[in-house]
């Protein structure tokens, strides 16, 4: 499995889009890993970890080819992580020879009831009717494809079965779990993490809130929830000696440029994304 982080920040951005903070200054300053865009994640070429606003953007800056992706699995309905409008112009005249024309779209009803308030009035039918919705229930497992995903109920948001995090494998049991946006975890989704047979081969941490600690009454983490977290995994055997444990989803109200969060991560045996690592999996 090959899994490449497309946009590493949290909903404004860093720099942000309209802030003069020190930080976001000193990013645009320093350039290269310190510039990050809306969180997005690509599995392969053909499973794609939410949908933001800037999803063309990732598209021209990675070279992607995404007429590939096959399934798009929906986090929650923010709109750093689900744009519902660049659905529009995904088929008809907007999209020619597409290599996958048909879209299997994995979300909460939230999701879907946005998609139809914001873009169903503006899509053709034919794009329309390329587009497949399954409504996600927490801890039910689906297929996509080669992929098995559990939507796993994320504390960020209060909204029916809204949020999720996720847990995906493939047909060879390449295990990844995506927890963003969340705070600390539900009994429940410990019980699941628990019930793993094995380590996970990534587990990509929320750390908007950079080097606060939220002592779990967040709704994002910063680091020393995330080392915590961590070890509580490592205790139950869900992190092993060869997990990638990754640092991800950054504000600038964490005052923590890239070097700095490399530097915080070190001691911890923590990586750090950035806006197109690709790891092997």
């Amino acid at each position: 499995m090959q899994f490449t982080y497309l946009g590493t920040a949290a909903a404004e951005g860093w720099p942000a889009v309209f802030c003069r903070c020190t930080f976001c200054q000193e990013a645009k300053r320093l350039g290269g890993k310190n510039i990050r865009t809306r969180s997005q994640a690509l599995i392969n070429d053909d499973l794609l970890i939410d949908l933001p606003p800037d999803t063309y953007l990732h598209k021209l800056a990675h070279n992607l080819d995404l007429s590939r992706v096959k399934y798009l699995l929906l986090t929650h309905c923010h709109m750093d992580h689900f744009y519902p409008q660049e659905l529009t112009v995904r088929g008809s005249c907007y999209s020619h020879e597409m290599e996958s024309p048909h879209l299997q779209i994995f979300c909460a009803a939230e999701s879907y009831a946005l998609f139809e308030r914001c873009a169903r009035w503006e899509i053709d039918e034919a794009s329309r009717s390329h587009l497949h919705f399954h409504i996600l229930k927490p801890f039910e497992a689906v297929q996509a494809g080669p992929y098995t995903i559990v939507p796993l109920p994320a504390n960020h948001m209060q909204s029916g079965n809204e949020p999720f995090i996720y847990h995906i494998t493939d047909a060879q049991g390449t295990s990844v779990f995506y927890l963003h946006d969340s705070g600390y975890y539900s009994p429940a989704v410990w019980a699941y993490f628990r019930a793993q047979k094995k380590p996970a081969d990534l587990i990509s941490f929320d750390t908007t809130c950079g080097a606060e600690d939220t002592h779990g009454h967040g709704t994002h983490m910063g680091f020393p929830d995330v080392v915590r977290v961590r070890d509580e995994m490592r205790s139950i055997g869900l992190v092993g000696p060869h997990t990638h444990c990754v640092l991800n989803h950054f504000s600038h109200n964490g005052h923590l440029l890239h070097a700095e969060l490399e530097a915080l991560a070190a001691p911890e045996a923590l990586e750090v994304s950035f806006d197109g690592k690709i790891l092997q999996l």
